[in-house]
């Protein structure tokens, strides 16, 4: 028997697990309690009956001030036997009504607006019964004396009995938050500025005030919004706007700012964080709004900035989450499902509850990381899952697994990405970019898979580099297979992932750990920037879009330029630009200034999601890619560079030469042009 060609390992979980809560009050045993929380714990047992004896007390005594209050203090004769004969009617009825409210249940400590509309609905509830039967009662056969008490002492009863009860509740809270033993002296409590002053903002202002533990203190909040300013939440003014902040800071003493604005765009945040080293502050942030998964502000999601936040852009989801609907219970198969885009296609597929998935990698640490990461994130999840240590220029291998795992859709990430080295090994990227690329989607075809999806690069347009080239021959080999097989064909082009292996940005941040230099090619180039999980997202909804034969490309948003990118960083790592210096080294083989989003005679066409579009790309004449498949498929080791870069060129007439490289001289005066100007005054 032959040996397995690929590396198989499932596990599936039968079983979701039962998830309980256990809520506590979290103090040890030998960790002081102040008095309140000391009495609270030792009536804990008898709770639930001190509370209904409460209300007891509460509504007979408001019963009885109603009366009063409505006479002047002086009840009538004629009224005196009603009085008498509905106390218990009336005190009954409030005390059977809050049972089903639920008034004796609850921590008071914690009460909130949940509270405040549990009493006015019992304690209205409780008067319209009372009403009813005062019209009613005698018709059942009811002496007026038990119901017939006048329904001005009803309302004057409601009033006083909500303030009591409202208030007795407020009191507790009040006592608890102002007795509670504080763990750090005032004088040595960090001093806190809140930006944003919003629910967020507010939020965050309520835990750090309950949480006295966490040794901070908010001393204002400061915010844009005119209106906001000289107010007051929860007892701090608050400021603006937020260019003002380094003076606000020194007349209020400020230590440290907390950037609460979790819908603010990436620009946004990058303008607060630059006001925010000027003022000499140091300063953290709460997720963007789509990674508050809860939904709720808590002060232990607080981290420092990252470069994610300053390229936030707020989230669409196409209604109906059509994504779900074609994942859902279906086989997928994802090829470098160990690299950056691949893991995160895994965990956000994953999460749709597919059938199966197949994971295709040939690195095995990759393999292994992905796979945990999935046991870790996913693991009540039913979904079996393979892993598969397979190349996908195994054309024997990847054969024998489609017809193993037999999936419904694939997934194809598995790509050479770095543009130098592909300068430098062109036929490698040939063969893994461009030819198995070809020969992975005929053999999707022949296993009756039902959608291949292509993720592409911006590089692919107009390419200057290897790598460009081939994605983009890839493009037009798969789009030719669309249009003589059932597979549905759907390639996604976006641009350069944050933190992705091999990108730039995981270098500056090496370089700013060693104390620089941070180098970049040149002062003015630009790039495309998305976070990989919005990037992901957005492919899985392009697929959801994708007819046969469809190229898609991101919105990308803005170009961004890689000096104030480095600029960026450095500011976040708590450094400035004289410790760690800039240099420019000129551009690489196959770099360019500018990243494209569109071919030149390429036309776009919106799709029903506003941050996609389809691009119609040409598309060369069938014998011409017949011709150039039999010459490509043919080469070996022994092909050199040249020939490799000519194959690509005419399959890819747009791949032009690689821009020249700036001159010393050129670099020189842009290095200058990049620092800041200096004053008089610097100059001394």
């Amino acid at each position: 028997m032959r040996p397995p060609l690929f590396l198989r390992c499932a596990k599936t979980y039968n079983n979701r697990p039962s998830i309980l809560v256990v809520l506590g009050s979290q103090l040890n045993p030998d960790q002081t309690r102040s008095p309140f929380d000391s009495f609270v714990v030792r009536l804990a047992a008898a709770r639930v009956a001190i509370l209904f004896l409460f209300h007891a007390l509460v509504f007979s005594g408001c019963y009885a001030f109603a009366w009063l209050l409505r006479f002047e203090f002086a009840i009538p004769a004629e009224y005196l036997q009603t009085f008498k004969w509905s106390y218990a009617v009336v005190v009954a009825l409030q005390l059977l009504t809050g049972a089903f409210f639920g008034f004796y249940r609850g921590w008071w400590r914690y009460v909130g607006i949940a509270d405040v509309v549990r009493l006015v609905f019992g304690l209205s509830t409780t008067v319209l019964l009372l009403i009813v039967l005062w019209y009613v009662g005698p018709l059942l056969g009811i002496e007026a004396r038990f119901v017939k008490s006048p329904r001005g002492v009803l309302l004057i009863d409601w009033a006083f009995s909500l303030l009591s009860l409202f208030g007795a509740r407020v009191l507790i809270r009040l006592g608890r938050d102002r007795f509670r033993p504080a763990d750090a002296p005032s004088e040595s409590m960090k001093r806190i500025l809140i930006v944003g002053a919003g629910d967020a903002g507010e939020a965050l202002a309520r835990e750090i005030e309950h949480r006295p533990q966490l040794g901070m203190k908010v001393v204002g909040f400061i915010d844009d919004q005119r209106a906001k300013w000289n107010s007051h939440i929860r007892g701090i003014k608050v400021y603006g706007p937020i260019g003002n902040v380094a003076a606000l800071a020194d007349n209020l003493g400020a230590d440290e700012a907390l950037i609460a604005i979790p819908s603010a765009s990436g620009k946004r945040i990058r303008e607060i964080i630059h006001q925010l080293a000027e003022a000499d502050l140091q300063f953290k942030t709460m997720p963007g709004i789509d990674q508050l998964v809860s939904g709720r502000v808590h002060v232990t999601q607080l981290r420092p900035v990252n470069v994610e936040d300053l390229l936030r852009r707020r989230r669409i989801d196409l209604p109906g989450d059509p994504a779900r609907t074609l994942f859902k219970g279906k086989r997928v198969l994802i090829t470098g499902a160990g690299g950056t885009i691949g893991s995160e296609l895994a965990a956000q597929v994953l999460a749709f509850e597919p059938e199966s998935l197949a994971l295709v990698e040939r690195s095995e640490y990759a393999l292994y990381e992905v796979c945990k990461r999935l046991a870790r994130d996913a693991a009540w999840i039913t979904t079996v899952i393979s892993s598969n240590l397979v190349d996908i220029r195994d054309t024997e291998a990847l054969d024998e697994l489609l017809g193993h795992e037999r999936p419904h859709i694939v997934l194809h990430a598995a790509a050479h990405k770095h543009v130098p080295l592909g300068e430098a090994n062109p036929l490698e990227y040939l063969r893994n970019n461009t030819i198995a690329t070809r020969r992975l989607a005929e053999m999707c075809a022949k296993h009756g898979v039902n959608r291949f999806v292509f993720i592409s690069t911006d590089k692919a347009i107009n390419p200057t580099s290897v790598m460009g080239a081939t994605k983009r021959a890839a493009e037009i080999v798969l789009l030719d297979i669309a249009r003589q097989s059932a597979l549905t064909m759907t390639i996604v082009r976006f641009g350069n992932v944050i933190g992705s292996s091999g990108s730039v940005i995981p270098l500056f941040m090496e370089q700013i750990a060693a104390g620089g230099p941070v180098t970049i090619t040149h002062p003015e180039v630009a790039r495309y920037f998305i976070r990989i999980s919005e990037a992901i997202s957005l492919v899985l909804q392009a697929a959801t879009l994708g007819d046969a034969g469809r190229i898609f490309t991101l919105d990308m948003g803005e170009p961004v330029k890689i000096v104030d990118l480095a600029h960026d960083l450095i500011r976040l790592s708590n450094h400035s630009e004289d410790e760690i210096p800039i240099v420019f080294t000129g551009l690489r083989p196959g770099e360019k200034m500018f990243e494209e989003i569109r071919m030149r005679g390429e036309a776009i066409h919106p799709t029903i999601h506003p941050q996609i579009v389809v691009t119609e790309a040409p598309q060369p004449e069938r014998h011409v890619l017949e011709r150039w498949l039999a010459q490509t498929m043919t080469v070996t080791s022994a092909t050199d560079a040249a020939a490799v870069i000519d194959s690509l060129r005419r399959l890819v007439p747009e791949y032009a030469a690689q821009e020249p490289a700036a001159s010393s001289a050129d670099l020189r005066k842009a290095v200058l042009l990049s620092r800041p100007l200096r004053t008089a005054t610097d100059l001394g």
